[in-house]
């Protein structure tokens, strides 16, 4: 089984009995499964991320996305929003990640087409099925795989919209939405900045301010 490291400066140890998905999920339903940094399965490879966070590039806008998707769930009463750290799987495509967001519909889960099931550590511990949305902002030791490998990945899951952000330059912040095509991902037209969920059925744009600290502050508009 290969794995790809993004980080050199630490290591975990992965089983020998890992060489396929199954064989991934059975580690991360054991005990044993590492409860720092990501440890995903995707395009057929174990992958680890075990760098620090940036604040405010990830952190914060991370933070940002789930105050306001978050709240929005609740007002239009469309579904949950599921934060980063919230395992997420698919058998059908063997991925396993842990995005930095997801949208769940209260459909998709009466319909059974996302279940929640558990392991070891407890119950409703992973996402199976196809949620609506999934968000991945890009940092350094993700790029690759945010921008290339779960573009593709996420798409034959089933996924009808994959927002991609990337807030690591302050004059040039990408809020991408990537809507189904017939056969990948296609980008959202933009107009002004703003850039609209056909799933939510709202625009959303994604700006940098400076706060009172004189550090970057971002706001995730929406109209």
């Amino acid at each position: 089984m290969e794995t790809v490291f993004v980080t050199g400066s630490r290591q975990i140890d992965i089983p020998a009995s890992v060489v396929d998905f199954e064989s991934f999920r059975d580690w991360l339903h054991s005990g044993d499964f590492p409860e720092q940094g990501k440890v995903c399965f995707i395009n057929g490879k174990v992958w680890v991320d075990l760098s620090m966070e940036e604040f405010f590039a990830h952190g914060q806008v991370r933070t940002e996305i789930r105050r306001v998707l978050a709240n929005m769930m609740k007002e239009t009463k469309f579904g949950r929003f599921a934060p980063e750290g919230t395992r997420y799987s698919h058998r059908e495509t063997n991925l396993s990640t842990e995005p930095d967001g997801m949208v769940i519909s209260h459909d998709a889960m009466l319909s059974r087409r996302v279940e929640l099931v558990g392991g070891r550590d407890g119950d409703q511990t992973e996402v199976l099925g196809s949620p609506e949305i999934v968000i991945e902002i890009v940092s350094r030791s993700s790029e690759e795989k945010d921008t290339e490998w779960a573009l593709a990945s996420y798409f034959d899951a089933g996924i009808l919209e994959y927002w991609l952000i990337d807030a690591r330059e302050e004059d040039d912040i990408k809020f991408d939405i990537c809507k189904r095509g017939k056969t990948e991902f296609t980008l959202t037209r933009k107009q002004s900045g703003w850039v609209k969920s056909a799933v939510l059925g709202m625009s959303f744009r994604l700006v940098q301010s400076e706060a009172a600290d004189a550090q970057p502050e971002f706001t995730l508009e929406v109209r």
